[in-house]
């Protein structure tokens, strides 16, 4: 008879304690994100993320280069402001794995933005098509909107 309540009161306290970890789990993930690697990877524009200062969220995209189109992120699109809000890294091409002797499989484009700041600011991936030398034949692929909140 005393082992049933004693079961009982066993599963409760461990279901607290893993329940405070997992808790104390995510509180500790966003009030000091991670020094190394990214707390998010956006795969599909448009998209939106929200961010506290000192976080990442990387944009990684299909990239094909055999056709001669480049990419490009433009950061802070709206207001002089908006460009101390996140800063967007120059995006790192990376060749696909393996392609099986097929000639123009796609690798990936890949840009960091860091929140530097609270406020709102828009992160756009832009298109150039072969030898255009002005930004009036690019093309808007996708557009990440960026909110970088107070940290708490």
């Amino acid at each position: 008879m005393t082992l049933r309540p004693r079961h009982a009161l066993a599963v409760l306290a461990s279901l607290v304690v893993l329940s405070g970890l997992a808790v104390a789990g995510s509180g500790a993930a966003s009030a000091a994100p991670a020094a190394t690697g990214p707390t998010l990877i956006v795969r599909d524009l448009p998209a939106q993320v929200r961010l506290v200062p000192g976080e990442r969220v990387r944009i990684v995209l299909s990239t094909n280069r055999t056709t001669g189109y480049t990419w490009k992120a433009e950061g802070g699109c709206c207001t002089k402001d908006d460009k101390n809000i996140a800063r967007v890294s120059k995006g790192v091409y990376r060749a696909p794995d393996s392609t099986n002797g097929m000639v123009g499989v796609p690798g990936t484009t890949t840009w960091t933005v860091v929140a530097l700041r609270p406020g709102t600011t828009q992160i756009q991936i832009v298109t150039s098509p072969p030898g255009a030398e002005n930004t009036m034949n690019d093309e808007t692929v996708g557009t990440l909107t960026v909110i970088v909140m107070p940290n708490p």
